[in-house]
Order: C-alpha cells, then sequence, then structure tokens
C-alpha cells in the first residue's frame, strides 16, 4: 500500500538544520492561569423560584449554590458554608431571597448587596413555609403542628404562634405536621392551613379558625383511586391546599388523588373529584372490580390569566399506569368563574365537574418530574400564578423542561434563558470550543439576534475586553439532539446571541440522537455533528433558501420528505429540505451520512472542504463536501502495521511530506494504540479527489491518541489546513512541519515521512493538547510577532505550557478548580491561549494561560472589574397592591386589615429594621389599588451596549473592505471559492485561483449589501 520507511528516532533533540526554535521571545513570566468565565452550575437543581416584578430567577444546587439570572448574561453566585440541600426558594419583597435548606435552616440573602444577611435555625423541623412578594413575613410550619411566624425585615421570630389546629378539631387523632400553608390571596388577615385530616381557615386578626374542612368518603364511595377497604368510611390525608384566586371557593388535594373544591365561606363541599372521574365522594352500586392505580399528585397550582376569574389547575402527578414516577402534566381549564352571588352550590359544583377542557403536556424524559414553576407575567401575585406563559418543570436528574402554556408544547430555545441554564435544558452531552476569526465570527452573529429572552433583571458589569484575532466559540452537544453555538467569552456579547442548530429535527427522530461529537470549521462556518445511533449530519451557516416557504400539503411529498433515515439505504442523504421555515439564516442541514457501522468516535470537519469520520467498527470514511461524495471509505485494521483497529483522532494540514519538496493535503489520524496513520488528498484529473494511505508509524509509548496539531519549522505558525494554506499549494512551496501528537501519557514531535523528533513523558495521563501563538516583539522573533508554545493539559488537572520543538518546559502549574476526570478529556487548548475544561456535568469553565499585559492603572481597575459581580436588585421597579376582598365578603364581615396594624398583632411592631434593604424594598410597594405600575428593566445606561444590533462599522476607511469581507455572507459563497482554489490545486495553475479570490472578495461585499438592503 505504501514503501516501507524507517524513521530516525531522536529524544528530546532536534537534529535538522532546517528547523529553528519558534518559541523564541517566549519566558515563563508571560504566564499565568486564570479564569475568565464559567459555564453552568456546579451540582443538581433542587429548588427554584422566580420572580416576576424584577424578572429574575433563582436555582438551587446539592452543591451549596444559589445562582440567581438575569438578562442577557446577568448571573451571581450565592456560595453557602452549609453542606445541607437547599429544598425551598423564595423571593420577598423583591429584594429578598429565602433559602430553607434540609437541616431546617433559613437563611436570608439580598439581591441588593448580594450578601447573605442572616441564617437561622428554625424552632423545630419544618414541614412547609408559606411567603408572600409583598409582605415581610415568613410562615413556618412545623412537624410539631405548630405555625411560627417570622420577620424578616427584623430578623426575629413573633411571640405570636398558631398551634396545631387539628389537635384542637380532632382530639382523638395522632399529632399531624402541619401540610400546607397559604395565604389569603385578598385578605392578609386570614391563612389557610392544612394537616392531615383537616383544612382550616384560620383568622389572625381573631386569633380563631374561621372555617374548617375534613373530606370522609362515605363506604361504597371509590374516592381518587379506589384503595382501601371501600366499605367502610375513609379518610384521606390532605397532601396540599390552596385558595381560588378570587378566595371564595378552596381546594384540597388528597393522598388518593382526590381534588376537592369546597366554599371557603360555609365550608360546603362543592365537588370531589379526581383527573378521570368526577363525584368521587358518592357511593356507586358496583365498582370496577380491578382499580387502575394512580401516582400520587405530586404538586397543583391554580393558574390565572390576566382576568383572575379565568382560571385553570396545572396538576403533576395523579396520572394512570406511572406507579412513583411522573411524566406529564395534566391541565384543567375550568374557564371563567362563575358570579358567586347567583350561583348555585349544585351549579358549582356541575362547574368543577365539566371543564371547559383537559389536556395532558407529555414531558418526553426518562427522568421523574419533581416541581414545576410557573413564571407568572402579570403580576407577582396569586402564589406566582397569575397569567403563566411558561412553566419551568424540574426532574429529579436536576434537569429543567421548558413547557409552553396553555397549549403543553415543549421548547428547546436556547435564546429563552441565559447559556448557564442552557447545560440543563436538557443535559449536555457533548462540550467542543475552538477559534474563530473575529471579523467572520461578530458578522455571523448579527444572524442570531433576537428579543425572545425571558428574564430582563438586572444589569451586567463592565468586563474588560481581551484584544485578540479571534474569538473563541464554545458548542454544546444535547441529549435532545440539539447543538448550540456561543460565544465564549462570557459577558461581553448578548445572552440570546446563540446558534441553535436541531441535529433530530433534520434526521426526523426522536430516539438515539444525542449528541456524541461536534466539529466546527471556523473559517468556512461548517458543522459536522454526530449522534449515538452512529449518523453524521453536516451543516452550513448560509441564507435559508426555504424561509417563509410553506409546507407542501402534497401527502406524497410530505411522505418522501419526512422519510426516517433507517427507511433509506443510500449512504448519503439529502436533507436539505428539512431546513427551519422560521429562520431567515443561520445553520442549514446539508447532507446525513448513514453508514451503520457504529458510533462515531472521531469527527474533523476540516476548513477545506473534506470531512473525516472515523467508526467504532473501524471504518475510516471521508467526505468531499463539494459533492458531496464519499472520496475514501477503508477499515483501519487495513492500513495500520501495528495492529491498530479504532481511529481516536484526526487532523487535516497542509505541509511537505517526507523529500517531496512540494506541501500536499495531509490527513493525520490517531490509533488506539499510539500510532499515526498518514494519507495525502490528491487530485484527479476528472476534478474529483482521492485518498492515499502514505505511512504507519508508532509515534507514542501508549495510546489512545488524544490530539494533533502541526506547525512550520521555519516561522512556527500552524500548518492546519486552510483556504488562505490552500492559495499557497499552486506556487509549489514546500512548508516543513512538526507533528505534535498526544499520547495516553507522552507527547511526541515527528516529521511526517521523515523523523521523530521530541518526545516528553508525564506521570499523569493526558487530557489533551494543542499549540497556542503569543504575541512577542519583533525584535525577539525575526520576522513574525507570534512565537507558539505548546500547552498540555493532564488528568491531574496540571497545566504544562513547552517550547516548540524542543520541548522545554516554560510553566507549569494547576487549574484553580476540581475537575471531575469523565469530562476533563471533552477540553480545548484554542490558538489564543485559551483553555475551555468542562468541569462536571452540567459546568465548564474558560480560562487562559496568557499573562496580562497592561499599565498597572489598568491591572487595578481590571481586578477590581474581576471581583466585582453583576447587579440584580432595580430599586426603580415597583410592586403593584396587593388584590383585595370584594365587596360582597365586606358585606359578609371581612375585616380590613393594614400592614402597620399586622405588625402589631404580631409583635414586632417595636423592633427597627435590621436591615438597609428594608426601607428600600418598602419605598416600592404600592398600597394603591389604583395606582398603575409599570415597570421597565433599565437598570443604568451600559445595558445593551454589547446587544447584537446590525452593526455599524465606524473603522477607517482601509479597514471596510476587510470588515466586509468577513461579516457572515463571507461564508454564504465560502464553498464556492474554496471549489475554485481546489479545482486550482489540481491543475497546479495560479490565474484561475487569484481570479477566484478576487471574485469572492466582491460576491462577498455584494452579498453583504444585498442582505442589509434587504435584496
Amino acid at each position: 500500500m505504501f514503501k516501507s520507511r524507517r524513521l530516525k528516532s531522536v529524544s528530546n533533540a532536534i537534529k535538522t538544520a532546517s528547523s529553528s526554535d519558534v518559541s523564541v521571545g517566549l519566558g515563563p513570566k508571560m504566564f499565568d492561569i486564570r479564569e475568565v468565565s464559567r459555564y453552568g452550575m456546579n451540582g443538581t437543581v433542587k429548588a427554584l423560584a422566580f420572580d416576576p416584578v424584577q424578572s429574575l430567577l433563582a436555582l438551587a444546587t446539592d452543591a451549596g449554590e444559589i445562582h440567581v439570572y438575569g438578562k442577557q448574561q446577568v448571573e451571581v453566585v450565592f456560595t453557602l458554608d452549609s453542606k445541607a440541600i437547599v429544598k425551598e426558594l423564595r423571593f420577598v419583597k423583591g429584594i429578598y431571597l429565602i433559602a430553607v435548606d434540609s437541616k431546617d435552616s433559613v437563611l436570608v440573602l439580598s439581591l441588593y448587596s448580594k450578601k447573605v444577611l442572616t441564617a437561622f435555625f428554625a424552632p423545630g423541623k419544618i414541614s412547609c413555609i408559606e411567603t408572600d412578594p409583598s409582605l415581610e413575613w415568613m410562615l413556618i410550619g412545623l412537624q410539631s403542628g405548630s405555625t411560627v411566624i417570622y420577620d424578616i425585615d427584623k430578623d426575629c421570630i413573633s411571640p405570636m404562634r398558631i398551634e396545631n389546629l387539628q389537635k384542637t378539631t380532632l382530639p382523638q387523632e395522632h399529632l399531624s405536621e402541619v401540610v400546607s400553608i397559604q395565604w389569603n390571596p385578598r385578605d392578609y388577615g386570614t391563612v389557610l392551613i392544612s394537616y392531615k385530616l383537616v383544612t382550616v381557615i384560620y383568622s389572625i386578626v381573631e386569633n380563631r379558625v374561621k372555617q374548617q374542612f375534613i373530606y370522609t368518603v362515605p363506604p361504597f364511595a371509590p374516592g381518587g383511586d379506589q384503595s382501601g377497604n371501600l366499605k367502610t368510611a375513609r379518610t384521606p390525608e390532605v397532601c396540599q391546599s390552596m385558595f381560588h384566586p378570587n378566595s371564595l371557593h378552596i381546594l384540597t388535594v388528597h393522598r388518593d388523588s382526590s381534588l376537592v373544591f369546597w366554599d371557603a365561606n360555609t365550608g360546603k363541599l362543592l365537588h370531589a373529584r379526581s383527573l378521570f372521574e368526577t363525584d368521587v365522594n358518592v357511593p356507586r352500586d358496583t365498582l370496577e372490580s380491578a382499580p387502575q392505580t394512580l401516582s400520587q399528585i405530586l404538586q397543583v397550582s391554580w393558574i390565572c390569566a390576566t382576568n383572575p376569574e379565568y382560571t385553570s389547575l396545572l396538576i403533576a402527578g395523579g396520572s394512570i399506569g406511572e406507579g412513583n414516577s411522573c411524566h406529564n402534566l395534566t391541565m384543567i381549564d375550568l374557564g371563567a368563574t362563575p358570579m358567586y352571588s347567583v350561583t348555585s352550590y349544585e351549579k358549582m359544583g356541575a362547574y368543577y365537574a365539566s371543564p371547559v377542557q383537559q389536556k395532558v403536556f407529555p414531558v418526553p424524559n426518562e427522568a421523574s418530574i419533581t416541581r414545576f414553576l410557573p413564571l407568572a407575567r402579570a403580576s407577582c401575585h396569586f402564589s406566582g400564578n397569575h397569567d403563566p406563559a411558561i412553566v419551568l418543570v424540574l426532574l429529579d436528574d436536576g434537569e429543567i423542561e421548558t413547557v409552553l402554556f396553555p397549549s403543553g408544547n415543549i421548547s428547546y430555545k436556547a435564546s429563552l434563558f441565559p447559556q448557564s441554564i442552557s447545560w440543563i435544558r436538557p443535559v449536555a452531552t457533548k462540550c467542543a470550543a475552538t477559534s474563530v476569526p473575529k471579523k467572520l465570527w461578530l458578522g455571523m452573529m448579527t444572524s442570531t439576534y433576537n428579543k425572545d429572552f425571558l428574564l430582563k433583571g438586572g444589569a451586567p458589569i463592565k468586563k474588560p475586553l481581551r484584544v485578540h484575532d479571534t474569538r473563541s466559540a464554545l458548542a454544546t452537544g444535547h441529549k435532545n439532539g440539539s447543538v448550540r453555538i456561543w460565544d465564549a467569552s462570557h459577558g461581553e456579547l448578548d445572552d440570546s446571541s446563540v446558534f441553535d442548530v436541531s441535529v433530530s429535527h433534520a434526521l426526523n427522530k426522536s430516539f438515539e440522537v444525542a449528541v456524541d461529537n461536534v466539529s466546527f470549521a471556523s473559517e468556512t462556518a461548517e458543522l459536522a455533528v454526530s449522534t449515538g445511533g452512529g449518523d453524521v449530519v453536516l451543516f452550513k451557516f448560509q441564507a435559508n433558501q426555504y424561509f417563509g416557504a410553506n409546507e407542501s400539503t402534497n401527502e406524497t411529498e410530505i411522505k418522501l420528505r419526512r422519510f426516517s433515515l433507517n427507511e433509506v439505504k443510500e449512504l448519503i442523504v439529502d436533507i436539505s429540505d428539512r431546513a427551519p421555515r422560521k429562520l431567515r439564516e443561520g445553520f442549514m442541514p446539508n447532507c446525513a451520512i448513514h453508514a451503520n457501522a457504529g458510533k462515531i468516535l472521531a469527527l474533523k470537519n476540516s476548513n477545506v472542504g473534506f470531512v473525516a469520520m472515523a467508526y467504532e467498527k473501524g471504518l475510516l470514511m471521508v467526505l468531499d463536501r463539494r459533492g458531496p461524495a464519499i472520496i475514501y471509505s477503508e477499515d483501519v485494521k487495513k492500513v495500520s502495521r501495528e495492529g491498530s483497529t479504532l481511529i481516536t483522532c484526526i487532523e487535516f494540514s497542509v505541509a511537505e511530506y517526507g523529500d517531496d519538496r512540494y506541501s500536499s493535503i495531509l490527513m493525520t489520524c490517531g490509533t488506539e494504540l499510539g500510532e499515526v496513520l498518514i494519507f495525502k488528498i490528491l487530485p484527479e484529473t476528472s476534478g474529483r479527489f482521492i485518498v492515499q494511505a502514505i505511512d504507519a508509524i508508532k509515534t507514542n509509548d501508549q495510546g489512545p491518541i488524544s490530539a494533533i496539531d502541526t506547525f512550520s519549522k521555519t516561522t512556527g505558525a500552524s500548518c492546519a489546513a486552510t483556504i488562505a494554506a490552500l492559495q499557497e499549494l499552486s506556487k509549489g512551496i514546500p512548508v516543513p512541519a512538526f507533528t505534535v501528537v498526544a499520547g495516553y501519557n507522552d507527547i511526541r514531535l515527528f516529521t511526517a515521512g521523515k523523523s521523530k523528533d521530541s518526545h516528553r513523558i508525564f506521570k499523569s495521563p493526558i487530557a489533551t493538547a494543542g499549540l497556542c501563538f503569543v504575541r512577542v516583539p519583533e525584535i525577539a522573533k525575526k520576522g513574525s510577532s507570534l512565537a507558539a508554545a505548546i500547552v498540555c493539559l493532564l488528568t491531574s488537572g496540571e497545566v504544562k505550557v513547552f517550547t516548540a520543538p524542543e520541548l522545554r518546559e516554560l510553566y507549569s502549574t494547576r487549574l484553580p478548580m476540581p475537575v471531575q476526570s469523565k469530562y476533563i478529556k471533552e477540553a480545548s487548548i484554542l490558538r489564543n491561549g485559551d483553555i475551555v475544561v468542562r468541569v462536571s456535568k452540567c459546568e465548564a469553565s474558560l480560562l487562559t494561560v496568557l499573562r496580562e499585559t497592561a499599565t498597572k492603572t489598568d491591572k487595578s481597575s481590571a481586578n477590581s472589574v474581576q471581583s466585582a459581580t453583576d447587579s440584580l436588585y432595580n430599586p426603580a421597579l415597583r410592586i403593584t397592591c396587593r388584590p383585595q376582598v370584594n365587596s360582597l365578603q365586606w358585606a359578609r364581615g371581612s375585616i380590613y386589615v393594614k400592614r402597620g396594624d399586622l405588625d402589631k398583632l404580631f409583635g414586632t411592631d417595636r423592633k427597627p429594621y435590621k436591615y438597609e434593604e428594608s426601607n428600600i424594598a418598602n419605598g416600592t410597594i404600592s398600597l394603591d389599588p389604583q395606582e398603575n405600575v409599570t415597570n421597565t428593566h433599565q437598570l443604568n445606561a451600559y445595558d445593551g451596549l454589547h446587544s447584537y444590533v446590525a452593526p455599524v462599522r465606524h473603522a477607517a476607511r482601509s479597514e471596510a473592505m476587510g470588515t466586509m469581507r468577513y461579516i457572515s455572507r463571507a461564508v454564504e459563497n465560502g464553498m464556492d471559492s474554496l471549489e475554485g482554489r481546489l479545482n486550482d490545486y489540481a491543475t497546479a495553475t495560479g490565474e484561475t485561483l487569484n481570479d477566484a479570490i478576487e471574485q469572492t472578495g466582491s460576491d462577498i461585499v455584494k452579498g453583504a449589501f444585498r442582505s442589509k438592503m434587504g435584496f
């Protein structure tokens, strides 16, 4: 297949006169590792809360962190000292965040100062809590059955205590914990308290029980789930209770999945039902012999529209055949509530028995639902259930699903929430980073700008911009078959600027679509993605030819378009018509490769139009995107000399092989045994390209090969295959190069076709390695202002920087955070000295190994910015007046209570406010029902500075053409120019190439203006 070539082996010495030290000018003082950005979150999400006024979302994880998110990249992390897990989060008065942990501690966090104000142990084991967004009091239900009242503003517990009211009502029963508490949504003088067997409306003002509710199922009535002895009376335990938004009715939820509606004033039972049956408390002549088991109801929210009289119930659990798990939500749309004063009990019962509609919202996830959170829009009142359009569903593995309300559709749109939340919506299965030319990236990003992000609160701190010729792009693949590409420079750009690519939609599949490999060719804006099912999908950034097109109504055409890959025998399947109809410009599906050769182990989309795929069954395949056409397909065993069966790493370069005296497109593949296979990609007279295996060499002591890189022996510049490198091919200029190969625990430099060169062995396994380029004074390095260094990351967390090609150690340190070994191999070393490390399942970090070269003044200001955090609290936002009872309830004797009266009743009126936050927050709460509150989330003038609006360039005239060349429309014609260059490479003439380059530049500018002018 190829001539056997004996290579000279030289350890730690360079024996060739043609190479030079490409690290001249570099010294240890030029390197210093620091963290630039953090993405995702540490641990599993256990609790969440939303403040619709401040428009902030809080998530608590089991790693002792509470993350508060706002608009753009606004994020503040509270790190708690306690090891206890936070199980409840509540926003209070817009300025406090209350956390309750598993050790019964209550923590008060300030959104204003971003500090933990206080923490105290409750006087007993906490069973439930209740807060109101406009009130400073927190009701704490205890396991003993007592309810204590905590004044947040004054940091004290009220001497007033509500004792166990079930003991008073049912003295013969066992003591019960407090199961559920809720403030009356229209009268904070009364609260609804549930124990296991009884629910009461308790008047704080009158210090008495105003009404009690005990649900008893008579003999031969089925009850919610027909459990227990049906021949006797049963009293199903209460698990939750709540007021109707108008406070005239209440709902009690029971362990047997009964939903029981009551008249709040008289205590009359209006109707008892389950999700599937009505009148479940009415005795029946015949009962089902084998009743179907219902899952336990986990949570119920009484949701209201903008008009609080139009309501619906959202229920997790209570379904048939789910056992202990829960995989859907049920919405019971009750419609407009009948007028209380003119509606009989019978008609009210019929109203709850016959809803407008009932819908099941499936949550397609293996994990079970633990709780859900409606994101209110109209106000913060009615227990946070006032006119939500989105419901966040928390699963037991910490993932979050986004359910649109009331349609029930699941949305995975990445731009709805900040980037960190994207890691768990759904969970990320792959993380990869790459360097992208700065101007090209900013141009591409204009197509992603949108204003559909939900969180609008807070304001980002101004972060110092790092000046590089490249941006760092971070791509995450997810288990639902989506790929999201963000700008990794956290906080510098708008949160919604994300490329959202749906692989599952392109494949028309919902199973085996978890993304396991992502390769982004930054210069040509091409994307290759592989899934767990072994399919590879190719995308290209371009204008969408199907934008706005109506879906065909022709059934045959729809069937042909909606085929599944499993039904197709072709290896390459055209899926370009699967482009999303609502996206004007972005990553459009091109084709899918369906090889049926197992999972993909290595995937590389080069910047010169070739894509290489290595399968777990040993197949190596190369595709030319211009066809697209497969130009190589062979089993690795037939090429290997060492018995390698798998390829683990692939890299494309343009360099000289051996003594050719000209450069070629080389494809270098690393195997699981530490062997490197080298291939040439050569043109044929027909215009096609062929791939030839030309060498196999055992480079590393032990495999697998985890990283491959190449650089010029003379200049130190990267020899990665690029369009610019192709331009030089037709000139026949040889580029002698070193290839850097990282094995299991050693790094090898070798010259392809000639010799093995430097070698370095480590005590720990290597996670990844790569080249970085550092700007140095031109005096130090003649002819170039960039010096090359090799950065190596070990699985132990050590980071080492070496000179090239001697592999002399320049700098050694450790990552500033612990990293799970399972994920560290997904780290990426980028050209500008950035390292993107996946720290854990849901967290990644962007670090740099380059020390900042700045003046002392710049450094001090940069350090102060580093220590500063984003702003969260906006004192200009007002909380609307709390809803009040209607005239009928006044007539029935409801007592109007002022906030000051409640302070006296609780016995805390004489204590002073403890925090500055109290006075600030009190000035934002409206007490006038007639006040028209209009809030705008504009915290400071800096807001929106880095948003991706249509850019207006103010560069000098001489640079304008260069800028226009690189904006997003460049890649639309990128493959055309690439094809011209490859054809030119085939004919080995320079004229066609130059014409192609000039034509491409002209087309790019025309395309840019066409796009901007709307043509």
